[in-house]
């Protein structure tokens, strides 16, 4: 269809947006009414190919169009008039191939045939019509390929185009184009299996991209059709070249001088030696230089070191892979042991304490879907699919190696890898299950049922029933109130941490990221869930759960929001359910997978989970599931209101339950009086019969006619009267299970370092990619922060008088004020809402113990990094129009700091609150109080006396008020104070000259004598200081190369060198003090003040000066030196820096600390 001219432009119509739309649904429907029925094989095609060609209109209206053109057909002629002028040649083709699909399932009479070729006759193309019938009936024999307007290619046996491996003796097919338009055609006796379908013999099927074509020994795939189409059309035959090396076997586009095979592709491949070899092409080998074999698709390339790989897949990596790339064959190698001491790189290791001491050796080949096991050691017996193994045995893809009762290896050789399953949980059971929410309110009411492994169990009822609360009972998630829930016969709240992990619970809410993609979703699940696989067995986990959900066409598409429509409701339905598909969980429950689908989408899901339960045990809840859904299921639980049970079995008996209700009750349905097929919908009737005879009429809208406790008792009794017929007694529906009959407690799954590594590596990259991708983010970062940095510093730049100097700029102290308030705000902004948004990923993985720790690190990590870019183009902004040269990486550093500081505080608020209102109503209660006690808006001086301790004497002599002190924004605002009066290159230098000649003097008072070179040095670091005050500079260029020059030659020059430096520009009138460039004024007042407060001596006790150097170590006295160095670093004070970095990475650690405590209690609550 999507070949058609005009219908591939109506892909995104909706309904009536087109007169043509609706005339090929009526020309579909008069062809398949033929024979005046439409069957389902006739509907099913109809439907394919409308959904095909109209993949973005409402399925729902299609389906409803069609009905009306089955009901109302119109006739051929005048639909084939009306679509002659509307498509051209091509799509008339396109058209006519599939037309006659419908054709041919109507049946092959003479009246279709004639209808056929009249359509065709008024469409204005006779001869394609005439060409059609030739080849599908063949009533003259055989066409050739140049008597058809569209392209044949045969594949079968002897004399096909493309020969089909021996395995596949029975199949034959035949695959036509027209356009862009891919039917394939089954001619041969057995059937061929595409899409997951079975397509019988003489039947077609429309091939789409990416979608498999199965026939034994061989899969092919929509690329691989339409290269052979194209090999038979062009003739074109691409070749590789093929080098042997050490690292093994290389493909090239061009041959080289190591080149050893030349492989040409086309319908038949041809191998040519380029010389001697150990490689084997199809039967022959090895090779020496000169051969040439011609090679089937399916036949392979090998050696005697195992390498093999078929010439079809290596077509495909040719075609996939760039100019050059490495081979590896389909043959793998696997050592599996219990055992981590008996394997190396690269080999299984299963779960320790599960079976006895076990050593496999396992050879497959994936193509071929066959290996072979050998017993290396073993303290237990073995078993491959039920038979005992002592030494080898041959394996198949799906055989089961079962080395204990609970434990066993699945051979996926067809995914490339084998699969450990722990067969743990044999049985769920629940017994007189009862949960009140409060005194007058009862959820559940007496509930018992069980469900064994293998089986899939579905819970219907009408809303309020109870269904997700029942649910959240099993999942380990919400205590009962009264009642046990049984895993093996061992009660899940008595061993909760044990058996929790074992649970996979799908709520109702979605899990699901819009900025990641479809396979980050499933990577990030598997990594979650089986952290402790190899990161190339995740990727072949994904790939499974791709391929099982049908997901592989969108793999790299995001999944945006449910609005954005970037994937359709089915898929995101899929993808939320697959998202657990790779957890080692025994039980997996699901609320409401199918809720909000078209009834095909539903049919999907629940075949899905109908796949999932072949070694699971799988529970669902439904509303109302349609009769194709039920009837996968194996037993069903109907709940009614108030959580009472109104029936336990399989869904056939609730059918025949509720219908013998209907003649014994006297309750009329219109179903059961045509003899209708009967389904969850008429259940729900007799469930909800109203009072319909209330003053003589009837009246749908009145109250039922029987109450829930009705159902729940009348079950009851049913239930015991059969089991007292089958027993001759009374018999628990549960059974007695003794205490040694019962399976052992599963051991809680073990985390080894490198596990922990792969979770929190999951959730840094799961949290960046999502700030990353997030426009808004990117718009803050490259927008927000750098206008809002334009705005405060164009609004500082200003000095008292004259033009702007750095020197004399009144607002520096603002400045930094400001940036670190901005800092705060973008990490309490950037983190309010995390927690909150992630809590539906977070309950969906609280079963699976990945560790709140992990989660919060990650967060806090990724969160933090992108505070640090917001800061950053902050300040390469403001730093520039305020002049502040060479301090970025320290205001940086801070800001960093600062921003990481409100990250953690704002994951705090995020973990505990419950609307992301509440949590940006946060954000300013969080700033405000830092804003005003920082010491910038109001100055410490000026503020209420109340506020400090013994304020007469501290208030305002540097003194900081008792709340400050816990005012992570005060301490940023004071470092980056500090860091500006100390860190800037002129201050820096000089403190470093300082710090030498202090030193010395020490030693001198120290009674130490000083050598005479030691007196010398400490001469020119004297003459060095002296000249760095003196020194000047036109521009901070050049000001910069002063103050490293005179550093380098005070401290390693000569005393001529010294003496004779220049230290001021000659006759420049621009020249100033080199200090003026890097120290402001302001900046130099605040430090120095501090300093006089802290120096005087009439300080009695030690306490804390704001904006000084040093602060004092808490519980520390200073003790006498004895050296130089210690007679000038006074023991019991710290820098004022490393004090403040220090109060807020104790901020971070302690707000992380409060935030994994609060989730990991959230996620272990359960009431």
């Amino acid at each position: 269809m999507q070949a058609i001219p005009g219908v591939g432009r109506l892909r995104a119509l909706r309904p009536g947006a087109d007169a043509h739309v609706g005339v090929l649904v009526d020309a579909f429907a008069a062809f398949a009414t033929l024979d005046d029925e439409l069957s389902p094989l006739e509907a099913d095609l109809i439907l394919d190919m409308l959904r095909s060609a109209f993949p973005e209109v409402d399925h729902g209206w299609l389906g409803r169009r069609l009905q009306r053109a089955v009901r109302n057909p119109r006739p051929l002629q005048g639909l084939a008039i009306e679509l002659k002028d509307s498509f051209d040649d091509a799509g008339k083709l396109a058209l006519g191939l599939q037309l006659f699909t419908l054709v041919d399932a109507a049946g092959r009479s003479e009246r279709n045939r004639t209808s056929f070729e009249v359509f065709m006759r008024r469409l204005g193309r006779p001869d394609y019509g005439t060409a059609i019938l030739w080849e599908m009936r063949g009533d003259a024999g055989e066409p050739a390929d140049s008597d058809l307007p569209f392209e044949r290619l045969v594949f079968g046996r002897d004399g096909a185009d493309v020969i089909l491996p021996p395995a596949a003796s029975d199949q034959e097919f035949r695959v036509y184009r027209a356009g862009d338009l891919i039917l394939v055609r089954n001619t041969g006796i057995a059937p061929l299996w595409i899409r997951g379908r079975s397509v019988e013999t003489g039947s077609f099927l429309r091939m789409r991209e990416r979608q498999p074509l199965v026939v034994p020994g061989w899969t092919l795939s929509h690329e691989d059709l339409m290269f052979f189409l194209d090999a038979k059309r062009t003739g074109n035959t691409p070749s590789i070249y093929l080098e042997e090396g050490d690292a093994g076997l290389t493909a090239e586009r061009t041959r080289g001088r190591q080149s050893a095979l030349r492989v040409s592709f086309g319908l038949l491949a041809e191998v040519e030696a380029l010389r001697d070899t150990d490689l084997h092409a199809g039967s022959r080998g090895p090779l020496k230089k000169g051969d040439i074999v011609t090679c089937r698709n399916h036949e392979r390339l090998g050696d005697a070191s195992g390498f093999n790989l078929s010439i079809n897949d290596l077509r495909r990596k040719a075609t996939q892979s760039g100019r050059r790339f490495r081979l590896a064959g389909d043959r793998q190698e696997y050592l599996v042991s219990n055992d981590a001491s008996a394997l190396s790189a690269g080999d299984l290791l299963l779960g320790a304490k599960l079976s006895p001491r076990t050593v496999l050796f396992i050879r497959f080949d994936a193509q071929g879907a066959e290996g072979v096991l050998q017993v290396r050691e073993s303290n237990g017996p073995i078993l491959v699919d039920g038979v005992q193994v002592k030494q080898t045995a041959a394996l198949r893809d799906g055989s089961l190696i079962r080395l204990s009762g609970s434990q066993a290896v699945r051979c996926r050789f067809s995914e490339g890898f084998l699969d450990e399953e722990r067969t743990l949980i044999e049985s769920l059971a629940v017994e007189d299950l009862i949960h009140d929410f409060g005194p007058d309110s009862r959820a559940l009411d007496h509930i018992n049922f069980e469900v064994k492994r293998g089986e899939m169990l579905c819970i219907i009822g009408p809303s309020g029933a109870g269904k997700s609360t029942l649910l959240a009972v099993l999942s380990g998630q919400r205590e009962p109130t009264r009642g046990k829930v049984k895993l093996n016969g061992i009660p899940l709240y008595e061993r909760r941490e044990q058996l929790v992990p074992f649970i996979a619970h799908m709520p109702q809410e979605e899990a699901l990221n819009p900025q990641l993609t479809v396979r980050e979703h499933l990577r990030h699940a598997v990594t979650i869930r089986r952290p402790a696989l190899s990161l190339a067995e995740h990727e072949r986990r994904v790939d499974s759960m791709l391929a099982e959900l049908g997901l592989q066409s969108i793999a790299r598409r995001r999944v945006g929001s449910p609005g954005d429509k970037t994937i359709s409701g089915g898929e995101r339905s899929r993808l939320n359910l697959g998202v657990d598909l790779g957890s080692r969980a025994e039980v997996f429950l699901f609320d409401e997978p199918i809720s909000g689908l078209s009834s095909k989408d539903s049919e999907h899901v629940a075949e899905t989970l109908r796949s999932l339960a072949r070694e699971k045990i799988v529970i669902a809840s439904l509303h109302r599931p349609g009769a194709p859904v039920l009837r996968l299921f194996d037993k069903v639980l109907l709940l009614d209101s108030g959580g009472r049970l109104a029936y336990f079995g399989t869904p056939a008996s609730m059918v025949g339950y509720f219908r013998d209700a209907c003649e014994e009750l006297s309750i009329s349905h219109p179903s059961v009086t045509a003899q209708s097929p009967l389904g969850a919908d008429f259940v729900f009737d007799v469930l909800e019969t109203p009072l319909s005879t209330i003053g003589g009429g009837s009246n749908t809208g009145a109250v039922r006619r029987f109450p829930p406790s009705f159902w729940q008792e009348r079950f009851e009794s049913v239930d015991l009267m059969q089991s007292l017929q089958l027993g001759g007694g009374p018999v628990s529906k549960l059974g007695e299970v003794k205490d040694g009959e019962r399976l052992p407690v599963p051991p809680k799954p073990t985390r080894r370092f490198r596990a922990v590594v792969a979770v929190f590596a999951t959730h840094f990259l799961r949290s960046l990619l999502s700030k990353l991708r997030n426009r808004g983010t990117v718009y803050s970062t490259c927008l927000e922060a750098p206008l809002l940095a334009a705005l405060v510093a164009i609004t500082l730049r200003s000095s008292p008088e004259g033009a702007y100097q750095f020197s004399t700029a009144l607002h520096i102290p603002a400045y930094l004020f400001l940036s670190a308030t901005v800092a705060m705000f973008l990490g309490l902004t950037n983190s309010a809402t995390e927690v909150l948004r992630d809590r539906p990923v977070l309950r969906r993985e609280r079963n699976c113990q990945p560790g709140a720790g992990s989660y919060v690190m990650a967060k806090s990590t990724a969160l933090g990094l992108v505070a640090a870019l917001q800061c950053l183009a902050y300040l390469i902004v403001g730093n520039h129009f305020l002049e502040i040269d060479g301090m970025l990486p320290y205001l940086w550093l801070w800001m960093t700091l600062t921003a990481w500081t409100g990250t953690a505080m704002a994951l705090v608020v995020s973990s505990v609150v419950k609307t992301e209102r509440a949590a940006l109503t946060a954000v300013p209660l969080l700033l405000v109080p830092q804003m005003l006690l920082a010491g910038a808006l109001v100055p410490f001086r000026e503020m209420n006396r109340g506020l400090f301790e013994n304020a007469r004497e501290v208030r305002d002599r540097g003194g900081v008020p008792v709340p400050a002190s816990i005012m992570p924004l005060r301490y940023a605002y004071e470092a980056m104070i500090v860091a500006q009066a100390t860190r800037n290159p002129f201050e820096a230098e000089r403190l470093r000259l300082q710090r030498r000649i202090d030193r010395a003097r020490a030693q001198t008072e120290l009674e130490e004598p000083m050598s005479e070179q030691q007196a010398e040095r400490f001469d020119l670091v004297k003459e060095g200081l002296r000249r760095l005050l003196a020194s000047g500079a036109s521009s901070r260029e050049e000001a910069l190369d002063m103050i490293a020059r005179i550093r380098r030659i005070s401290t390693s020059g000569t005393r001529i060198e010294v003496e004779t430096m220049k230290v001021w520009p000659d006759n420049d009138p621009k020249a100033r003090p080199a200090s003026e460039f890097f120290v402001n004024e302001r900046i130099d007042l605040l430090v120095r003040e501090a300093e006089t407060f802290r120096n005087d001596y009439r300080n009695k006790d030690r306490r804390i000066f704001f904006h000084a150097l040093k602060k004092p170590i808490p519980f520390m006295t200073a003790k006498t030196g004895k050296t130089a160095n210690e007679y000038v670093e006074r023991d019991d004070e710290i820098e004022t820096q490393r004090y403040c970095g220090i109060v807020l990475a104790l901020v971070i650690v302690g707000c992380g600390i409060i935030t994994t405590i609060i989730i990991s209690r959230q996620n272990r609550q359960t009431k």
